[in-house]
């Protein structure tokens, strides 16, 4: 099921720049977490939507660490369940106004 976020993810560019990233979702895909962030900047009417999935991995403080995903097969992959994951979702919603 998917979740609402308001969390604002800062993160550091190539050029050391910090950019900061809203979290969408917290996708599952084989064993691994990743998180599906849009750019906190990002127009919300915008037709299409830039999403970024980053791997969740700790440090040796037990510290989230997040890796940006480079295969594109796998942010294909990634991208597929996170769809399915807001159309059941937006079907969830749809369930409950009906039950209202």
């Amino acid at each position: 099921m998917a979740e609402e976020f308001d969390d604002i993810i800062t993160l550091i560019d190539e050029e050391g720049e910090e950019v900061d990233f809203r979290l969408i979702a917290v996708v599952e895909h084989e064993d691994d977490t990743y998180l599906a962030l849009e750019p906190a900047d990002q127009d919300e009417d915008a037709e299409e939507t830039e999403v970024v999935f980053m791997l969740v991995t700790r440090d040796e403080n037990d510290e989230d660490c997040y890796e940006p995903v480079t295969d594109d097969d796998l942010n294909e992959a990634l991208f597929e369940r996170f769809v399915r994951m807001m159309e059941e979702a937006q079907e969830d919603g749809d369930d409950e106004k009906e039950d209202e």
